[in-house]
């Protein structure tokens, strides 16, 4: 047998043994890599997780036993060091910061006060709660000294008016109340226009027999000129969690009426100055009772939410994990 043929025939048997060794090699890697897997999951599996009994028992009492997590409050600090601590983080000096403008306010209350002015709903609304106040068991009592012998009657509105100016803000700043010495913003304000309201209604003579006569009167009352300092001042009472926006306007204020009267029926007297320094006058009194500091209106701070709105807040937490999830 010639060198050719001997070369020949050992040529197969090498590649069977490179393939055969090929194969055991690649079951051999195969093998090292799947014991050491099951090395290192092993390992994790003891050193870093727990077994499934105590998973299982550790899971139920947690289940039995789960609480709300409790923050941490802050301690409660006195009011004053509070609101020096607002304004130390806020770089707000009281007695040096500048007054501030409030143009780009004045346009947003011009925008939401031309949408209500615009809106027959809003109008409509406003018209309807009057009447009701108007009619209701606190009337006004202008035209009444004795409910005896005199007695107003039922009151239409005639005319109603929101105006076509708008109010203008001055400045506003922070102060220190003088009064409270609570940190209070105070915020200067105009507004010139004609908000009016127009009503009519009778007089009823009850003597010396009930609705023996009635006078015809017909009011137009508007508000031409409102200026001064508005005030608003958060109040926390130190034995209550209330918390309310103290609302009031300061003692240099400006508020303007005009009256116009026509009253009579077949004979008209038209806009009688006693009448209109009359309701002038008590509607001055009340203003200033109510709302002139020392007196205020309380506006209560609300809570971010109540039952109802926790109901929604949370449904939006779901929906907001679940996009998470798909994301």
């Amino acid at each position: 047998m010639g060198p050719s043929q001997t070369g020949n025939s050992t040529l197969p048997a090498i590649e069977e043994a490179v393939a055969h060794g090929t194969a055991q090699f690649i079951k051999g890697f195969i093998a090292g890599q799947v014991s050491l897997g099951l090395l290192v999951f092993f390992l994790v599996k003891v050193f870093l997780f727990k077994n499934g009994t105590e998973t299982r028992a550790e899971l139920a009492k947690k289940l039995r036993a789960r609480r709300l997590y409790e923050p941490k409050l802050r301690p409660q600090v006195p009011r004053h060091a509070t609101e020096s601590h607002v304004l130390a983080k806020t770089c707000y000096d009281v007695h040096s910061h500048p007054i501030e403008t409030c143009d780009w306010l004045n346009v947003l209350l011009a925008q939401a006060i031309t949408k209500y002015r615009c809106d027959p709903g809003f109008n409509n609304r406003i018209i309807t709660l009057l009447d009701d106040v108007l009619n209701g068991h606190t009337r006004p009592g202008f035209l009444v000294a004795n409910a005896h012998l005199i007695r107003q009657g039922p009151i239409s509105i005639t005319e109603f008016s929101l105006g076509d100016e708008f109010p203008i803000i001055r400045t506003a700043c922070m102060r220190f109340a003088e009064q409270t010495a609570n940190l209070r913003a105070e915020i200067v304000f105009e507004f010139d226009d004609q908000i009016t309201i127009g009503i009519d209604t009778q007089v009823l003579v009850n003597w010396p027999k009930p609705c023996i006569a009635a006078l015809p009167v017909s009011l137009s009352l508007s508000v031409v000129k409102f200026s001064g300092t508005l005030a608003l001042e958060f109040v926390t009472h130190p034995d209550s969690p209330e918390t309310y926006v103290s609302v009031s306007i300061l003692e240099d204020f400006l508020l303007d009426f005009e009256v116009r009267s026509l009253l009579g029926h077949r004979t008209k007297v038209k806009d009688l100055p006693k009448l209109a320094s009359m309701i002038t006058s008590k509607l001055r009194s009340v203003f200033v009772d109510e709302l002139v500091w020392p007196s205020f209106k309380k506006w209560p701070v609300p809570m971010l939410w109540g039952d109802a709105r926790e109901e929604v807040v949370k449904e939006e937490l779901e929906e907001l994990v679940e996009e998470l999830k798909h994301a």
